[in-house]
């Protein structure tokens, strides 16, 4: 099973939010994120930086405001 760790990019530090991704969703700029274990978490106002697949993670930047 591969699972991915979510990371925010904030500041130029990647702070570990989820470990164990399943599912990620950037649904008009709130990034829903589920894990294996049912967990959910919503991140509104980021968008989805980098997929990295071999590694098996995900950065999330914020967007900046208009």
């Amino acid at each position: 099973m591969c699972l991915s760790k979510v990371y925010l990019k904030q500041r130029n530090e990647d702070n570990l939010v989820v470990e164990e991704a399943a599912n990620v969703v950037d649904n008009n700029g709130t990034i829903k994120i589920n894990t294996i274990f049912g967990e959910e978490e919503k991140l509104k106002g980021y968008f989805i930086k980098e997929v990295n697949l071999t590694e098996s993670y995900l950065v999330l930047s914020k967007r900046e405001e208009e």
